[in-house]
This record gives C-alpha cells, structure tokens and sequence, in this order.
C-alpha cells in the first residue's frame, strides 16, 4: 500500500480519488440518527493510506475494503450511521484504468482477466462462519456459504448474502472441478502483469451501489 498522513485535507483529497477510480466519493462531516438513502459510497483500506486497493498474489494477507455510506457533498455531506452492505465482484475488463497513490502517484490500466475466468470466490471475513479457504492459514473464511454453482464451477459466480460495513478481498483460487468446488490453487497473473477486480457494495436499506478497483499485481 501506499502510504499517506491523515488528516481531513488528505481524506479529502482520498475521497475524490474514489470518486475517479469508480469507487465511492464525498467527504464526511459527521453523523445523523436519522435513515437516509446514500448520495454515494466511499471506500477504505482501514489504514489511513491513500484508498487505492493492491492485492500481492505472493502476499500473507488479503486487503481490507471498508464501504462507508455518504449522504450529500462536499463540506455538508454527512455519514450515514449503521450502514451495511451486500457484496458481489466480477472481473474488471482489460484496460480499465485505476489511480494510483502516493509514491509513486499517477494512473494504471488493469490487464486482462484470468482464463478461464472461474468465480470470484475470495470475499472474506476474518474468522469462522463462511466457507473455508485455505489461502490464509484459516484466518479468513468466505463472507457466507453460498451455494456451489449449478452448472459447474466456470462462469457463474458465488452469491454473497451477507451483510457487512467491511470485508477482506483475497485472491481468487480455482475451485475443484467437482462439488462442493473448494478452493486449490491461486490465480496468480504472469509476473510483471496485474488483473482487477471490481467490487461492488450494496446498500441494504436503500440499494444504492457503489464499486471499487482491486488490482491483483506483484508490482502495481
């Protein structure tokens, strides 16, 4: 990751980042007890770095990705309180562009998919509940149990149920040929290379989506 000083001019500035790399955007300036429907979501590692999101297949450790629901904009935008989402991910076409943080900054294009382009299987929660998953030394499991596909492990993707503010994206495996589909063996890009993932929270109050990049990459 890279990293960055917080404070509320450099959150500021993470916002409209989000904003430009297709995840959430707005500035928080407080809470409200009172429901409201999102203006937009905003994305955070949970690190107070810059909030661009980079998986290393190599790595120990998946990516946290926080969703925050923001009501307005700018210096009056608001936190909606107790906010939880739904999660779902797909593979990001070849040459969707993603920023990049400090350290260096700038821009990058998200290479092409994995082929064959089994389901995304690696939306996590840390500890037990979900389906397990290996890659993690059994710290992470998957963020609910979901059916295994029904017409086979290739092409149709989990359906995530459950409900949560923050999860943890790992790296995809591919899944056994057979039911119930465990997971095997990463799906690591060629060295050198990247692909991404888009990430998408759903509001569960009032479905309003928002969605982030994480790129998979040794060297993003």
């Amino acid at each position: 990751m890279r990293r960055l000083a917080p404070s509320l001019i450099a959150a500021f500035g993470i916002a409209l980042l989000a904003a430009c790399s297709g995840g959430g955007y707005g500035f928080n300036s407080g809470g409200t007890s009172n429901p409201q429907t999102p203006t937009s979501i905003l994305f955070e590692n949970g690190s107070a770095s810059v909030n661009d999101f980079f998986l290393d297949p190599t790595g120990n450790a998946p990516v946290l990705v926080s969703a925050v629901a923001i009501k307005g904009s700018g210096s009056g935008s608001v936190v909606v309180p107790d906010a939880t989402f739904t999660w779902a991910a797909v593979y990001a076409p070849a040459g969707t562009a993603y920023l990049k943080g400090a350290s260096p900054n700038g821009s990058g294009t998200c290479g092409a998919p994995p082929s064959p382009a089994f389901p995304i299987n690696s939306l996590l929660q840390q500890g037990p509940g979900g389906a397990g998953y290996p890659l993690y030394s059994g710290v992470f499991t998957q963020l609910l149990a979901q059916p295994p596909p029904g017409s086979g492990p290739v092409g149709t993707y989990p359906t995530y149920t459950g409900q949560a503010q923050a999860i943890f994206v790992g790296v995809p495996m591919t899944p056994a040929a057979a039911t119930p589909f465990a997971p095997t063996a990463i799906i690591a890009p060629a060295v050198g290379a990247n692909y991404c993932i888009r990430v998408v929270a759903t509001h569960t109050v009032s479905g309003v989506i928002g969605s982030t990049v994480v790129v998979v990459s040794q060297a993003p």
